[in-house]
């Protein structure tokens, strides 16, 4: 009986630490994926700039280029352009948003800076892309900053905070 109840202890606290340590992985996540994005919105920036590439293939080759889940940005945003079924560039741009979305741990806040970028990407000369692309890597950069203090102050609350709410779990049911 003490076997089971120690089992049942472990079980609790493991589980409360292991729901602790994925919300401290979340925040790293979101960190690195501020970062992928901001460099993968550089690249696009420089195949529409410089390259003078069309904005599908642009899109493309910028999914390439780019890590997961942002890749996915990319790509579905890339595919709605190429199906020709009349979608627009904000229609694309936010449908890939939307599949980034599924597999991402990016906050509201983030989204709605890339959403910013929907009615502005493709709809000007290359100078004024230039101006829009730098505006939006720079509160991307914003947001980086502060998801990293985020994870600096919060990171030991997640990590031990489960753990120490599983053990007051067990507490409170003994």
């Amino acid at each position: 009986m003490i076997g089971l109840k120690l089992v049942g202890i472990s079980l609790i606290i493991s589980g409360f630490g292991g729901w602790g340590l994925a919300g401290a992985r979340r925040m790293d996540r979101r960190v690195g994926e501020l970062r992928d994005l901001r460099i993968a919105l550089g690249f696009l920036e420089k195949e529409i700039t410089t390259m003078y590439t069309p904005l599908s293939l642009a899109l493309q080759r910028t999914q390439e280029f780019s890590d997961l889940p942002v890749a996915h940005l990319f790509r579905d945003s890339a595919s709605a352009l190429e199906m020709k079924q009349g979608a627009t560039i904000r229609e694309a741009w936010r449908q890939g948003i939307a599949s980034m979305l599924s597999h991402s741990a990016l906050l509201p806040g983030d989204i709605k800076v890339l959403e910013n970028a929907a009615g502005q990407l493709g709809m000007s000369n290359a100078s004024e892309q230039s101006k829009m692309f730098a505006l939006i890597q720079e509160e991307l950069k914003l947001q980086e900053e502060k998801a990293r203090d985020q994870v600096k102050s919060s990171r030991q609350l997640w990590s031990y905070g489960g753990f120490i709410m599983g053990a007051v779990v067990v507490i409170l049911l003994l």
